[in-house]
């Protein structure tokens, strides 16, 4: 907005200094500029006097201008600390992040955002959100962070993301003793090797897209555990299974009847979900700060402790 200034004139939004020497903030002075009695004086004092509520006009447009760009370039980082409070998106993604039935969130993520904001000096405030919204709601800064998020070119548009702290995907699944020799990701490419998968899910996906040549055998919706016991029992020759979470229950359940390929915790790239923190789109001091946090999480060995605490297959089943 101009700053309005006396007798109804208006600084320039602008606010260059060249340009308050403009005509049409200084008074009209008819005749000549000598030989007018008594108003030489009075017309010149006049003058510096708007030429100096123009300067300073400009100056305040400016000064607010200043102070409206650093408002809009603080950080979140910033933001959280002058508030006292880390605002964390509550979406639902077990066993990252999953409300119990009093209302309290449990899981990976939730353990990280605590020690986040204790290493911020702040409290930790998990605000109910749903998927549809957590993107959304970075942007209109009803939180400071989303867990537990595919990092995705889409997303990748409207906001930016930290570096991945966990990557959930696809793993191949055979018999401990199968007689094809499935050891090897580029072994199940083969036509005599037969996938047992839910009908048009995203396990046929993956076993079309790792094993074009192999054959694909559809059991409708039936569960991991139902498919497992296809290839244990030799009537397919393998699965696929996400990893971690999968791949824990179906190791719980079968032990060493089975192999995991490329191996558990081990995900291919095909169809890989690599899990990262997002946050307000070109916010590079909020990015240095995360980045920074997971990097002394994964080297103290916290990270690796949060994930086989939270991803035994006890702490999986209660969570769903």
């Amino acid at each position: 907005m101009p700053v309005r200034l006396p007798e109804g004139h208006y600084a320039p939004p602008w606010g260059a200094a060249n340009e308050v020497s403009l005509g049409v903030l200084q008074p009209h002075i008819e005749g000549s500029a000598v030989g007018v009695t008594g108003g030489e004086s009075s017309h010149m004092e006049g003058r510096t006097t708007m030429r100096r509520l123009a300067i300073f006009g400009a100056f305040v447009v400016l000064a607010v201008q200043v102070a409206f760009s650093v408002a809009q370039a603080q950080s979140t980082i910033d933001e959280v600390k002058q508030r006292g409070e880390l605002r964390v998106a509550g979406v639902l993604y077990r066993p990252l992040i999953s409300p119990r039935p009093s209302g309290e969130y449990v899981g990976i993520d939730v353990e990280i955002m605590k020690l986040m904001a204790a290493d911020l000096g702040v409290k930790l405030n998990i605000v109910n959100s749903e998927w549809a919204t957590a993107v959304a709601g970075i942007e209109a800064k009803k939180w400071d962070i989303v867990p537990a998020l595919c990092i995705t070119d889409k997303r990748k548009e409207v906001i930016d993301f930290s570096e991945s702290y966990i990557t959930i995907g696809a793993t191949l699944t055979t018999s401990a003793n199968n007689p094809k020799g499935l050891t090897t990701v580029a072994s199940f490419n083969r036509p005599e090797v037969v996938f047992a998968v839910p009908a048009g899910s995203w396990s046929e996906s993956v076993a079309r897209e790792v094993a074009p040549l192999a054959q694909i055998k559809g059991f409708g919706q039936s569960t991991s555990a139902d498919l497992i016991q296809e290839v244990v029992a030799g009537r397919a020759d393998a699965v696929v299974l996400d990893t971690p979470i999968q791949t824990t229950v179906a190791l719980d359940a079968f032990g060493d009847k089975i192999r995991i390929v490329p191996g558990h915790n081990k995900p291919l790239d095909v169809r890989a979900c690599k899990v990262g923190y997002g946050y307000r789109k070109g916010d590079t001091k909020m990015r240095d700060y995360v980045d920074g946090f997971i990097a002394k999480m994964r080297s103290s060995g916290k990270l690796d402790a949060l994930i086989t605490q939270y991803m035994k297959p006890d702490q999986i089943k209660a969570a769903n």
